[in-house]
């Protein structure tokens, strides 16, 4: 058996290889080098640096700016990810129910996930313009109510930023959840139907429980996803104002690549988060 074994397993790595190298390569090795260059003074403006050990962690642990900007991006997270599995379970509860029309209602809920953020955040940029022509402000006009400056007040602008996260997070999970209706058995509804379970009590007793393992794999998902967020602040703030809408990978994004080019403390941060 151990002969046949090791046999297998020398036919199985030429197989194995080519996904082995690709962990490796673009997995493997890009941490342990983040990890080392995080214990480092690393710049990109030179070539030389020096160990520098635990300094850059205890310099990100009191650091205001990064402190703030963990704050928004984790209240990015706690705010969109629910809300996101909330309004996504409904719509796939009911598109699931739709007769006529569910490709096309399938279709258009879907295209947020395929959209180009970039460009959706300028589209965003200009609903949420803070003269009376953004959309936001014409809709809010309305009801008499003042033109708001959307992405310059330090009360709305991450609720903005969140917002368009959550557009699209939602377009995504409801994709998972229409999935996890689709493999609901059809026996389980009919079985609950003769007994006379229905409404919400056949979702709070069969219909919810069945959807755990989608709503694990949801949240998972939606809380990686939010963690990355920075396409959008890139666009509609830059996070401002004072940094009020400064995520965290914003903020690595400042210390890297701008004026400083400190790579060292950049994959630090880079470390603490992956962390």
């Amino acid at each position: 058996m151990g002969g046949r074994g090791w046999r297998a397993n020398v036919t199985a790595m030429p197989f194995l290889a080519p996904a082995l190298v690709f962990l490796v390569v673009f997995l493997l090795a890009p941490t342990l080098l983040s990890i080392f260059w995080g214990g480092t003074d690393k710049s990109l403006t030179t070539s030389h640096f020096q160990w520098t050990g635990l300094a850059n962690v205890r310099e990100a642990l009191g650091d205001d700016q990064v402190a703030k900007a963990t704050r928004n991006t984790l209240l990015v997270v706690l705010v969109s990810v629910p809300l996101s599995i909330a309004i996504a379970i409904g719509l796939a509860s009911l598109v699931s129910r739709i007769t006529r029309g569910r490709a096309v209602v399938r279709l258009l809920l879907f295209l947020p996930v395929t959209a180009n953020l970039v460009a959706m955040s300028v589209v965003f940029q200009y609903v949420f313009s803070p003269d009376s022509t953004g959309l936001a402000n014409n809709f809010l006009s309305v009801f008499g109510v003042a033109p708001i400056d959307w992405l310059g007040s330090p009360t709305t602008a991450l609720l903005v930023v969140g917002s368009v996260g959550l557009w699209r997070l939602t377009s995504l999970v409801f994709v998972l959840y229409l999935a996890g209706f689709t493999a609901i058995p059809g026996s389980v509804d009919e079985a609950a139907e003769v007994d006379g379970v229905r409404g919400w009590v056949r979702f709070r007793k069969i219909t919810w429980p069945l959807l755990a393992p989608t709503t694990v794999f949801a949240a998972v998902v939606g809380a990686v996803l939010s963690l990355q967020t920075f396409e959008t602040v890139a666009v509609l703030t830059q996070g401002g104002p004072n940094g009020a809408s400064e995520t965290l990978v914003y903020r690595i994004f400042q210390i890297g690549f701008r004026p400083s080019f400190r790579v060292g403390y950049a994959n630090i941060l880079s470390s603490l988060l992956i962390a």
